[in-house]
């Protein structure tokens, strides 16, 4: 695992094996199962997707890349505080499927383009963590991983992006980085949630969930000397 954090040779390969090996569904610690504390009703709401239409399918892509000092990152994004949908929130590049597009990773690389500017030619997409769904959104969002052998030039789309946060990597595996946070959710609602914190910001809900996944994939990378 520290030779894929520290960026060192052959990390993708290292990264794309762990990626196959990890277990399906990938366990997450319990903390990032979202808990409504409060409502105005004082009722929880129910969401039962058997009864729901079927979700629409969405992307997500979490790009890794050494930064200048070689330890492995990724960008996230800060959305902006006057959008309609998960306004301010701390986010992956991403969104939903489009008709045009090949398939789930083509979704997840145009948006990543959109978002921040990230040439699809220039990275490589190696695998994908499980489907996260949104209840809310009724949203079916699959996380691609992809690599870069170096840092691509990152440019937010200021319609939508008002702040890219390039995260380390390890600072997912730290001791004590998983946080418990209330929030507020759709109107009314109050919620529990585990997350992460890094440069001001709080990161939860379904990329909080896809983070701990690429953690405990990163813990089921082989260890040891040079590991």
């Amino acid at each position: 695992m520290d030779r894929i954090l520290r960026g060192e040779r052959g990390w993708q390969d290292l990264l794309a094996d762990a990626l196959r090996r990890a277990p399906r569904p990938i366990p997450v610690d319990a903390r990032f199962l979202t808990r409504v504390v409060a409502t105005r009703s004082g009722l929880p709401p129910r969401f039962d997707r058997g009864t729901m239409p079927p979700a629409r399918e969405a992307s997500t892509l979490l790009l890794l890349y050494p930064a200048d000092d070689g330890a492995l990152t990724l960008p996230l994004t800060v959305r902006h505080a006057a959008l309609r949908a998960h306004a301010g929130e701390v986010s992956l590049p991403g969104g939903a499927a489009e008709s045009a597009d090949e398939d789930r990773a083509a979704t997840a690389l145009r948006e990543a383009r959109e978002e921040i500017g990230v040439d699809p030619a220039a990275v490589s997409v190696i695998g994908a963590l499980d489907d996260v769904w949104i209840p809310v959104t009724n949203f079916d969002i699959r996380p691609f991983v992809a690599v870069a052998a170096e840092r691509p030039r990152l440019v937010p789309q200021t319609d939508e992006v008002a702040l890219i946060l390039e995260l380390p990597v390890a600072d997912l595996l730290a001791d004590g980085a998983i946080s418990e946070e209330l929030v507020q959710g759709p109107p009314g609602i109050t919620l529990r949630v585990g997350g992460y914190r890094t440069q001001g910001q709080v990161i939860w809900g379904a990329t909080a969930r896809t983070l701990a996944m690429l953690a405990t994939v990163l813990r089921g990378a082989p260890s040891g000397p040079g590991s």
